[in-house]
Order: C-alpha cells, then structure tokens, then sequence
C-alpha cells in the first residue's frame, strides 16, 4: 500500500460489516487505494486483525466495535474516526442482516422488522451520524450496499427483498436531500457474491444432494451470462469507483454488479 499514490489518497473512509465478505473486502480495497479506514463490526477481534494486516502493509486503519442498530454506536464509530483521522470522507454502509427466508404467511413479522433495523435503519442511522463530518469536509461519498433481490424477486425472501429495496430508494431521497452539501449518495447492487458465504452454500448443496461442487457452481452461473460467480474483491471495486473522485459528478445511481445475470 505504499510507494504509489491511490485514488483515495489522503480520504477517510468509514465501513460498516467487516466481516469476512463484502465488507473486509472493500476495506481492503480502500486501503489499498490510499484511504485512511475505520473499519466497524460487532466482533472486535475480527476488526483488529484486519486493522492490523491494513497497517502492516503501509496503511492507516482504526478497529471501532459498533452495531448500526444503535444509534448511539453509530455516533461513536463517527467521532471515534474523526478524533483518529481529522475526517470523514467516504461512508460504505456494508452491514447486513439476511433474514429468516421464510413465506410470508408464516414467518414472524418481527423477523422482518429485525432484518430492516440494520439494512435499511442501520445504515440510515450510520449515515446520519457521518453526514456532519462529510458536510464539514466539503462533501463526499456514501455508498450503499444493496442487493439483487430487490430486483430479481424470489420466494421466501421478502423481508431481505424488501429492507434492499427501501434502501435503493432512501438512496434517491438522500442523493436530492444531501446535494446541497456536495455530499454523493450511490449504491452498489451485487448478485452472487463469491465468498465465504456462497462457498459455504455450495460446500453445503455438494454435502446434502450429493452433486460435485462443480455441478453446484454451475447451477447458479447457467443464469450469469459472464459465466462465474462475482468476486467479493471485483464488487469491491465498485465501491472504490463510487468512493473516488472518478464518479464525482455521479449521485443518486445504483450499479448492477452481478456478472449480468439481472440487467437494472
């Protein structure tokens, strides 16, 4: 992460879920690219050593424990990165809840409330916690971590479905409402994700339908025309392009990132 100069040189990034996915996968994105991360996760060990390998590697990075389902959390995480860094300049909202996956007309209705109060309140309350800091700065850029399934609809995942959805259109209001302070508000919208999470799908379809993993890869890229499964690290970089001064006159747009298997 040194001896070349980034397109987020000398920005504040703050990114929220870094778990093993998505999240660490931006974070380590954003480094990279010479931004400063503050790095949020309920799991204070996992964001240590990724701060940690960050720093290691000539980057800059602050481990913050916090949950965005409290308000209170997110308006730590957002003085905690100004006190280390001067600023905020870059907001990933990366933390997810996937819900119970159950038909409506059964499932407990606060298991969707559950799912809603960290992908769509979750990353409104970060949002507004960072939004003073990003305006104070001269503005900046939010990116939202969406999800195909508010596109592509499938039984049993409405509650997911319907916190991605709202959060697609909160990007629009947010884009119009926070224009006036230069601050840019966009997400990304991935499909499958190659990840911890799809590799533990595919182990767990090979195990229980007896199918080699390569027969299971294939039934989810027969309808992803590029023919593989995304990269946590290519949607990554998505996120960097929308954090960069490269989408600078780009606000309220949400980017398909799915191989092409849904054309938004």
């Amino acid at each position: 992460m040194t001896g070349s100069r980034g397109l987020l040189e000398g920005l504040v990034a703050v990114v929220t879920g870094v778990g093993p996915g998505l999240g660490r996968a931006s974070a380590l994105a954003l480094a990279r690219e010479g931004a400063a991360v503050a790095l949020v996760a309920r799991t204070e060990s996992r964001i240590a050593e990724l701060a940690a390998e960050i720093c290691a590697s000539g980057g800059r990075a602050l481990a913050v424990p916090g949950n965005v389902a409290s308000s209170e959390d997110c308006e730590r995480v957002a003085a905690a990165a100004v006190s280390e860094f001067g600023a905020i300049d870059v907001l990933v909202n990366s933390a997810f809840r996937s819900g119970s996956f159950e038909p409506f007309a059964t499932v407990d209705i606060e298991q969707w409330q559950k799912v809603f109060d960290v992908n769509l309140w979750g990353s409104l309350r970060m949002t507004q916690a960072c939004v003073p800091a990003l305006a104070e700065g001269g503005g900046g850029s939010i990116v939202m971590v969406a999800s195909m399934s508010a596109r592509k609809i499938r039984p049993n995942e409405g509650g997911y479905a319907a916190s991605k959805g709202a959060l697609l259109t909160a990007t629009k209001s947010l884009a119009v409402e926070l224009a006036e302070s230069k601050i840019r508000v966009n997400a990304v919208v991935p499909g499958w994700i190659w990840g911890p999470n799809v590799q533990m799908y595919v182990d767990w379809q090979v195990q229980s339908r007896s199918i080699t993993r390569e027969a299971a890869i294939a039934e989810i890229t027969e309808n992803i025309p590029l023919g593989e499964i995304p990269p946590q690290e290519d949607i990554a970089e998505a996120v960097v392009f929308f954090a960069s001064g490269m989408s600078r006159m780009i606000t309220g747009q949400s980017l398909d990132v799915n191989g092409g298997e849904y054309f938004g």
